[in-house]
């Protein structure tokens, strides 16, 4: 009776902080829904219109059961198929992707982060529970997971897709609420082990990226090894067809396990510090460390090696099924007696070509995000104090915004051409016929300007409008999603020159234009001077 009086002690108070995380967080939590909710059942409900006829559906479902296609989406369930099937077949990777990004940032924003924020101490000053606040973020996340997969579900409903069954649609819409919660409590035992927020952060996002590349092999290789990825158990929903739930039970006891687990972790290690102690820093700074440049550097370098690296990774798996992706034979055998060697070589080299120019948005997209958030750590760290440090030396404004943006830069470009060089790397290891630097080059040099514009954009945000740095993601995601989905769902093609992406002549399928590249150069200079001035204006801390 006593060790459940204690127990009961460690959640005291978990409603009513669960209710306090629902009042502060009301906002962020109203945009991450409506934007997922209005993209998902807005897409359903556009389906119908593009894939209505069986001649549609039989066109993209080959296009589907590529190898390429299959790496991206996941592996189609055996046919007939209807237009919910290709819904399904297109939707439900992206959109477990989606729910992964949006549960780590809110886990470990109200675990981590409300640490280093001193938040935490706050709430921990008063009668509650030791497990209470962790309890609350975990309740928070749920709720919201599976309060969006319900709407999914009743948005499948009325959207009324040729081939939708109502056991399908709450599979589906439960289905994406389970992956999301289960990445979320993976999360949530991060956050135990390291003891600052970045740390959770990368190590999140490393664990997501291994899962991520698992299923991709699994899936175009051996496709029942895909049982064994966590992230591969929302392609076996089957939806529409065997309509398996056995995946959301697979999710919903690997996310028991693992808040167990963080219950466990956090009642055993100190307040405030992680199951992984920091490493203690050298006594004397070193000789390298005497400007902000360097000090962002070793604040970073973790996460920038991990991004760099990672991202390479992720290049040469999917250059590693480039010679499966580029032999038409096996798809069509007919084309071997009509072409000889010279024009299916060829042909085949157009097909990985088309891949590298779906993968490079993904590969930009990626080098993106690390450079953005260094530029946003100019707001971030402002703050929470950690910039006084520096504001109270010698050091300009110039120097310190010049160092950032530099920094940043240097980050996204090398990230972005970690990429493609691992797809060149990747794509040489196991094709019988070279692939030429050239080609790989071309798509680097395509998308290097873009990447600078977005970075100008961030400074100029920074600059002018510190409140709204995070107005880049969205439109970063804007551009990705224009770009990835356009032709699929066959938008306008005005909708392509809403982004810098847009301007690109589908590199490496063919060159890119000089013109535009210096052009976009020029944009970004100028948004970064746009950026400095406005931060050089400002007031230093802007809440």
């Amino acid at each position: 009776m006593e060790g459940q009086i204690m127990n009961s002690e460690k959640f005291q108070k978990t409603g009513f902080l669960t209710r306090f995380s629902f009042k502060r967080d009301w906002l962020r939590l109203s945009i991450w829904a409506v934007v997922l909710i209005g993209f998902f059942v807005g897409v359903a409900a556009k389906f119908t219109g593009l894939y209505g006829s069986k001649a549609a559906v039989d066109q993209i479902i080959k296009t589907l059961k590529t190898p390429a296609m299959v790496s991206l989406f996941g592996k189609m369930p055996a046919g007939p198929y209807t237009t919910a099937d290709v819904f399904a077949s297109k939707m439900t990777v992206f959109m477990a992707i989606i729910a992964a990004v949006m549960n780590f940032y809110f886990i470990i924003h109200n675990t981590r982060g409300e640490k280093e924020s001193g938040i935490l101490e706050m709430i921990q000053a008063h009668s509650v529970g030791r497990l209470a606040n962790l309890a609350a973020a975990l309740l928070e996340v749920f709720i919201l997971n599976f309060g969006i997969g319900l709407i999914y579900a009743i948005g499948l409903q009325f959207a009324n897709l040729t081939g939708t069954d109502t056991n399908g649609n709450f599979l589906l819409g439960l289905g994406l609420g389970a992956v999301g919660f289960m990445f979320a409590t993976i999360a949530a035992v991060i956050a135990q082990l390291t003891d600052n927020s970045r740390s959770a952060t990368i190590f999140s996002y490393l664990i997501f990226g291994i899962m991520y590349i698992a299923r991709m092999v699994t899936d175009v290789t051996h496709p029942k090894y895909t049982w064994f990825v966590p992230m591969g158990w929302v392609e076996k929903f089957s939806t529409y067809k065997q309509n398996n739930w056995l995946p959301i039970w697979l999710m919903l006891g690997l996310s028991l396990i693992m808040v167990l687990l963080t219950f466990y972790l956090n009642s055993r290690r100190d307040i405030g510090s992680g199951m992984i102690a920091t490493r203690p820093g050298k006594a004397r700074a070193s000789a390298l460390l005497r400007g902000p440049i360097s000090l962002f550097w070793r604040l970073n370098r973790v996460s920038i090696i991990v991004w760099f690296f990672g991202i390479m990774i992720l290049g040469a798996t999917y250059g590693s099924v480039f010679n499966t992706i580029g032999d038409i034979l096996k798809t069509n055998p007919m084309f071997k007696q009509l072409l000889n060697t010279s024009a299916i070589n060829a042909a085949n080299l157009l097909i990985i070509k088309q891949f590298i120019a779906i993968l490079l948005i993904v590969f930009a997209a990626l080098a993106l995000v690390p450079g953005i958030n260094l530029i946003n750590y100019l707001k971030t760290g402002e703050n929470k104090g950690y910039l006084e440090i520096i504001h109270a030396t010698p050091t300009s404004r110039l120097k310190l915004f010049c160092s950032v943006i530099l920094l940043a830069t240097i980050t996204s470009v090398a990230v972005l051409f970690a990429g493609i060089y691992g797809l060149y790397a990747g794509g040489n290891a196991v094709m019988t016929h070279h692939l030429a630097w050239s080609i790989f080059l071309r798509g680097f040099l395509g998308y290097l300007a873009p990447l600078l514009i977005f970075l100008g954009i961030s400074a100029c945000l920074v600059g002018w409008l510190p409140k709204l740095t995070a107005l880049n993601y969205g439109y970063l995601v804007v551009g990705f999603f224009v770009q990835y989905f356009g032709k699929l769902l066959k938008l306008p093609d005005w909708t392509k020159k809403i982004t810098p992406f847009g301007f690109i002549n589908q590199v490496p399928v063919k060159n890119f234009d000089v013109a535009t590249f210096w052009f976009q150069i020029g944009i970004a200079v100028v948004l970064i001077i746009i950026g400095y001035i406005g931060y050089r204006r400002r007031d230093l801390i802007i809440n």
